[in-house]
């Protein structure tokens, strides 16, 4: 028996020494990213295309766009043929609408490998990045990611192929240590100094979940405001939202964050269930429309329906588990999706309590309906890289849950569009399709006004003065794909997540 143990102990740890050393070969392969196309159009013209105006929510038919430097020059419906030093590209039954903006995502050190190809593929051309995924900072005091600044640098080289990335955060702000009612301004200040000083661009609150007190959630924006910072992300359960919005809060993320706070008098059960039984059968229609028109005076609103809720009412469909875009998913990432799909589903295995989930997903969608209609403004985000949620092909479904939720085509595209270049105060650059501004277009075969799962049909990209076409679009799929599931790629990943655990 001695000799058993033995020899199974032989066995065991030559298995993880060799696990160990293939995985370090694997982790020091080389990467290779998607790169821009070579070819610079700085003058274009498309002839004959029909327009799609998302401010006034009409469609300007057979026209001419000419760009110049990347911007838009003219757009007229003057009979032209060429212009002297112009590619000119026929769009006679194309739809040009602007590039499309996702207002929050997460990103992972891979993401040039596994990520920008996708987002660029479907229009996405400009992102607000929420925070690293292998990479969020539980010590403030550790050394600040840098992946943002290589890949800025990477990109006004002309080499990468990555979306514009407006901001992008490393550390969220879930519990402080050390902190007491009488320290908490100490420690909270000191704490937004560290995150000043080490360049982030924004304060993002992630406390829902957290003990801490409601006064470390406004004393953590009182801070951020004084040190010229931006305050935005979750709410707490136990915060008060009239004064998170008069402390000032640049967005307010997820529809789960947002349902508990339309309720009159809040409760938490030890069961989740519970508490979404109960958050839906308190639900306050006139509180729920006092709230939404504070917000609406104060602070942008990022449902991400795709993310919130939509995953654990829709996961016990086969259909979803297996969506065809999990072939651009990495395949330790894919496999930890399966498990907790596999944990959720079989905890929740009666019918009634199935319905409770859709059911309160179907709520987050009458919240946005109510915000849109008392004038809050609504972000497209998707919150890409959570479960079952792609980089790219999300923002398309996100569309359609805005649609779900009562918004026209149009509205819903303005979400993705003149919303976020609002958010930034871009509107000269960006949002719409229009002379003097930057030419992110995207070029589709059918009607975005008309059905809004029409965005996905997308001819052609023209994004930094390069014109992507069909089969460009289809190859960056195709090398996701291939990365995906390659060795070196998972051999990164792992260890990446590894690092960020320990």
């Amino acid at each position: 028996m001695k000799k058993i143990f033995k020899w199974l102990g032989i066995f065991l740890m030559s298995c993880f020494g060799l696990s160990a050393f293939l995985v370090t070969i694997g982790v020091n392969l080389p990467l290779v990213h998607y790169t821009q196309k070579e070819q610079v159009i700085s003058k274009l013209l498309i002839k004959n295309c029909h327009v799609v105006d998302v401010k006034n929510e009409t469609i300007l038919s057979n026209q001419n766009i000419r760009i110049d430097n990347g911007r838009i020059l003219a757009i007229d419906s003057v009979g032209v043929s060429s212009i002297e030093g112009f590619t000119v590209i026929d769009g006679s039954g194309k739809y040009v609408m602007p590039g499309l903006w996702d207002m929050h995502l997460h990103t992972l050190s891979l993401s040039p490998q596994l990520h920008f190809p996708l987002l660029i593929a479907n229009g996405v051309t400009n992102v607000r990045d929420m925070g690293d995924g292998d990479s969020w900072i539980s010590d403030i005091d550790a050394p600040l990611v840098k992946d943002k600044d290589s890949w800025d640098r990477q990109f006004t080289e002309q080499n990468l192929l990555m979306p514009r990335v407006w901001e992008s955060c490393s550390y969220h702000v879930e519990e402080i240590d050390g902190i007491t009612a009488q320290n908490t301004q100490e420690k909270v200040r000191e704490l937004v100094t560290k995150l000043k000083q080490r360049g982030e661009p924004f304060v993002k609150l992630q406390l829902e979940d957290s003990e801490l007190p409601a006064s470390v959630f406004y004393e953590v924006q009182k801070q951020a405001r004084l040190q010229g910072f931006s305050a935005l992300g979750h709410l707490s359960y136990n915060v008060d939202i009239d004064t998170v919005l008069a402390n000032g809060y640049a967005s307010i993320e997820h529809a789960w964050a947002l349902i508990p706070h339309c309720v009159r008098e809040k409760k938490r059960f030890e069961k989740d269930l519970a508490t979404k039984a109960y958050e839906l059968t308190h639900q306050d229609t006139a509180l729920t429309t006092a709230v939404l028109k504070k917000i609406a005076a104060r602070t942008y609103y990022v449902p991400t329906h795709v993310a919130s809720n939509r995953k654990e009412a829709l996961v016990f469909d086969e259909a979803f588990r297996q969506d065809p875009r999990n072939q651009y998913v990495e395949s330790t990432q894919l496999r930890l999706w399966k498990l907790w799909a596999k944990l959720h589903t079989s905890g929740y295995d009666e019918p009634a309590q199935q319905e409770l989930l859709r059911k309160y997903y179907q709520r987050g969608l009458e919240i946005t309906c109510l915000a849109h209609q008392n004038g809050v403004k609504l972000l497209a985000g998707t919150d890409a890289l959570d479960r079952y949620v792609y980089h790219g092909f999300s923002l398309h479904d996100e569309l359609t849950e805005m649609t779900k939720a009562g918004l026209t085509p149009a509205e819903a595209l303005r979400t993705a569009t003149l919303h976020a270049a609002e958010y930034y105060r871009q509107t000269g650059n960006y949002g719409s399709v229009e002379p003097g501004k930057l030419a992110d277009l995207l070029l589709l075969n059918a009607n975005p006004l008309d059905k809004i799962t029409n965005t996905q049909a997308i001819h052609a990209v023209y994004f930094n003065q390069r014109l992507y076409e069909r089969n460009d679009l289809v190859q960056m799929k195709a090398t996701v794909r291939e990365q995906a599931k390659s060795f070196g790629i998972s051999c990164k990943f792992i260890w990446n997540m590894v690092k960020g655990v320990f």
